[in-house]
Protein backbone atom coordinates (compact mmCIF):
# COMPACT_ATOMS: atom_id res chain seq x y z
CA UNK A 1 0.00 0.00 0.00
CA UNK A 2 1.42 3.47 -1.05
CA UNK A 3 1.66 6.64 0.60
CA UNK A 4 -1.24 7.78 -1.42
CA UNK A 5 -3.64 6.34 0.39
CA UNK A 6 -2.42 7.01 4.01
CA UNK A 7 -1.40 10.65 3.43
CA UNK A 8 -5.16 11.22 2.30
CA UNK A 9 -6.62 13.94 4.24
CA UNK A 10 -9.94 14.14 2.83
CA UNK A 11 -12.48 12.59 0.83
CA UNK A 12 -11.03 14.67 -2.32
CA UNK A 13 -7.96 13.13 -1.81
CA UNK A 14 -9.28 9.26 -1.94
CA UNK A 15 -10.91 10.68 -5.13
CA UNK A 16 -7.23 11.22 -6.68
CA UNK A 17 -6.04 8.08 -5.12
CA UNK A 18 -9.17 5.87 -6.60
CA UNK A 19 -8.74 7.91 -9.88
CA UNK A 20 -4.70 6.92 -9.93
CA UNK A 21 -5.56 3.24 -9.01
CA UNK A 22 -7.94 3.02 -11.96
CA UNK A 23 -5.76 3.88 -14.21
CA UNK A 24 -3.09 1.80 -13.16
CA UNK A 25 -1.17 4.34 -12.12
CA UNK A 26 -1.23 4.58 -8.19
CA UNK A 27 -1.13 1.90 -5.72
CA UNK A 28 -3.96 -0.63 -4.77
CA UNK A 29 -6.87 0.76 -3.12
CA UNK A 30 -6.55 -0.51 0.62
CA UNK A 31 -10.35 -1.92 0.48
CA UNK A 32 -10.03 -4.35 -3.14
CA UNK A 33 -7.68 -6.81 -4.11
CA UNK A 34 -5.74 -6.65 -7.35
CA UNK A 35 -5.88 -4.22 -10.06
CA UNK A 36 -9.17 -2.14 -11.36
CA UNK A 37 -10.85 -3.56 -14.72
CA UNK A 38 -8.24 -6.24 -15.07
CA UNK A 39 -10.81 -9.11 -14.34
CA UNK A 40 -11.42 -10.45 -17.78
CA UNK A 41 -14.75 -11.27 -16.85
CA UNK A 42 -15.96 -7.94 -15.49
CA UNK A 43 -16.09 -5.82 -18.66
CA UNK A 44 -15.18 -2.76 -17.11
CA UNK A 45 -12.14 -1.72 -19.22
CA UNK A 46 -14.25 1.16 -20.76
CA UNK A 47 -15.59 2.20 -17.70
CA UNK A 48 -12.24 3.45 -16.69
CA UNK A 49 -12.32 7.10 -18.11
CA UNK A 50 -15.62 8.06 -16.74
CA UNK A 51 -15.09 6.46 -13.03
CA UNK A 52 -11.79 7.91 -13.02
CA UNK A 53 -13.11 11.38 -14.10
CA UNK A 54 -16.18 10.87 -11.32
CA UNK A 55 -13.26 10.11 -8.48
CA UNK A 56 -11.76 13.32 -9.59
CA UNK A 57 -14.48 15.22 -9.41
CA UNK A 58 -15.34 14.15 -5.95
CA UNK A 59 -17.30 11.12 -6.12
CA UNK A 60 -15.22 8.47 -4.87
CA UNK A 61 -16.58 5.36 -6.41
CA UNK A 62 -16.37 1.68 -4.69
CA UNK A 63 -17.84 -0.74 -6.98
CA UNK A 64 -19.13 -0.60 -10.40
CA UNK A 65 -20.39 -2.57 -13.65
CA UNK A 66 -21.45 -2.73 -16.82
CA UNK A 67 -24.85 -4.08 -18.14
CA UNK A 68 -25.34 -6.80 -20.77
CA UNK A 69 -27.51 -9.62 -20.88
CA UNK A 70 -26.33 -12.87 -22.02
CA UNK A 71 -27.04 -16.20 -22.57
CA UNK A 72 -24.10 -18.69 -22.26
CA UNK A 73 -24.65 -22.48 -22.10
CA UNK A 74 -28.34 -22.14 -21.78
CA UNK A 75 -27.88 -19.84 -18.41
CA UNK A 76 -28.83 -16.03 -19.07
CA UNK A 77 -27.15 -13.75 -17.23
CA UNK A 78 -28.18 -10.46 -16.75
CA UNK A 79 -26.20 -7.12 -15.56
CA UNK A 80 -27.80 -3.47 -15.12
CA UNK A 81 -25.41 -0.89 -15.33
CA UNK A 82 -24.22 0.45 -11.17
CA UNK A 83 -21.98 2.44 -9.54
CA UNK A 84 -21.64 3.55 -6.16
CA UNK A 85 -19.70 4.96 -3.99
CA UNK A 86 -18.98 8.16 -1.38
CA UNK A 87 -19.53 12.05 -1.90
CA UNK A 88 -18.69 14.93 0.46
CA UNK A 89 -22.06 15.81 1.91
CA UNK A 90 -21.34 19.43 0.74
CA UNK A 91 -20.36 18.99 -2.40
CA UNK A 92 -22.84 20.58 -4.93
CA UNK A 93 -21.86 17.42 -7.03
CA UNK A 94 -24.29 15.05 -4.49
CA UNK A 95 -27.38 17.30 -5.60
CA UNK A 96 -25.88 16.64 -9.71
CA UNK A 97 -25.33 12.97 -8.45
CA UNK A 98 -29.17 12.95 -6.68
CA UNK A 99 -30.94 14.25 -9.74
CA UNK A 100 -30.17 11.29 -11.83
CA UNK A 101 -33.28 10.38 -10.42
CA UNK A 102 -35.09 12.09 -12.63
CA UNK A 103 -33.55 10.64 -15.52
CA UNK A 104 -35.03 7.77 -14.89
CA UNK A 105 -32.25 6.33 -12.85
CA UNK A 106 -32.48 4.57 -9.22
CA UNK A 107 -30.57 6.45 -6.70
CA UNK A 108 -30.10 5.23 -3.39
CA UNK A 109 -28.92 7.30 -0.73
CA UNK A 110 -27.35 5.41 2.33
CA UNK A 111 -27.46 1.97 3.02
CA UNK A 112 -31.18 0.65 2.50
CA UNK A 113 -32.98 -1.88 4.29
CA UNK A 114 -34.44 -2.90 1.11
CA UNK A 115 -32.27 -5.30 -1.57
CA UNK A 116 -31.76 -4.15 -4.98
CA UNK A 117 -30.44 -6.90 -7.07
CA UNK A 118 -27.81 -6.01 -9.64
CA UNK A 119 -26.78 -9.47 -11.13
CA UNK A 120 -28.74 -12.27 -12.12
CA UNK A 121 -28.85 -15.66 -13.18
CA UNK A 122 -31.73 -17.53 -14.64
CA UNK A 123 -33.91 -14.29 -13.12
CA UNK A 124 -32.54 -15.35 -9.24
CA UNK A 125 -30.33 -12.51 -8.02
CA UNK A 126 -26.72 -13.10 -7.58
CA UNK A 127 -25.36 -9.68 -6.63
CA UNK A 128 -26.74 -6.44 -5.60
CA UNK A 129 -26.78 -4.14 -2.45
CA UNK A 130 -29.17 -3.62 0.67
CA UNK A 131 -31.53 -5.91 2.61
CA UNK A 132 -29.10 -6.20 6.11
CA UNK A 133 -27.67 -4.17 8.36
CA UNK A 134 -23.95 -2.83 7.60
CA UNK A 135 -21.57 -3.73 10.46
CA UNK A 136 -20.56 -1.21 13.01
CA UNK A 137 -16.57 -1.02 12.00
CA UNK A 138 -18.00 -1.20 8.00
CA UNK A 139 -16.00 2.18 6.99
CA UNK A 140 -12.95 1.25 8.96
CA UNK A 141 -12.92 -2.19 7.52
CA UNK A 142 -13.40 -0.59 3.96
CA UNK A 143 -11.18 1.91 4.33
CA UNK A 144 -8.60 0.27 6.31
CA UNK A 145 -5.34 1.99 5.45
CA UNK A 146 -6.43 5.44 4.36
CA UNK A 147 -5.40 8.38 6.18
CA UNK A 148 -6.85 9.03 9.94
CA UNK A 149 -8.05 12.08 8.99
CA UNK A 150 -9.43 11.16 5.60
CA UNK A 151 -11.14 8.48 7.80
CA UNK A 152 -13.11 10.71 9.87
CA UNK A 153 -14.26 12.91 6.93
CA UNK A 154 -15.65 9.31 5.33
CA UNK A 155 -17.39 8.81 8.90
CA UNK A 156 -18.76 12.18 9.65
CA UNK A 157 -19.44 13.92 6.18
CA UNK A 158 -19.67 11.01 3.60
CA UNK A 159 -23.27 10.30 1.65
CA UNK A 160 -23.08 6.46 0.15
CA UNK A 161 -24.75 6.72 -3.08
CA UNK A 162 -25.78 3.67 -5.68
CA UNK A 163 -26.41 4.57 -9.14
CA UNK A 164 -28.67 2.12 -11.29
CA UNK A 165 -29.77 2.31 -14.68
CA UNK A 166 -33.38 -0.23 -14.16
CA UNK A 167 -33.51 -1.91 -17.52
CA UNK A 168 -31.44 -4.86 -17.46
CA UNK A 169 -28.78 -5.16 -20.07
CA UNK A 170 -28.85 -1.65 -20.94
CA UNK A 171 -25.47 -0.22 -20.78
CA UNK A 172 -25.63 3.33 -22.79
CA UNK A 173 -27.18 5.43 -20.53
CA UNK A 174 -25.84 5.77 -17.27
CA UNK A 175 -22.09 6.15 -18.28
CA UNK A 176 -23.04 9.80 -20.46
CA UNK A 177 -25.40 10.95 -17.79
CA UNK A 178 -22.69 9.99 -14.90
CA UNK A 179 -20.13 12.17 -16.95
CA UNK A 180 -22.76 14.94 -17.61
CA UNK A 181 -23.54 15.38 -13.94
CA UNK A 182 -19.59 15.14 -12.69
CA UNK A 183 -18.93 18.50 -15.09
Amino acid sequence: MGSVWRDARSIADLGQAMALWMEGRGPDWPGYYGPFGQEEESGARHLIPVLAAANRAGFVTTGSQPAHDTTSGGVRWRQRAHVDGIVHDRSPLLGRLTALERQGFLVVRGWPMRYTAVTDRDGEPVTGFGGFRLGRNQTAREWHGIGRHALREVKDRAVRLNIVDPVWGRDDRLWPALTNAIC
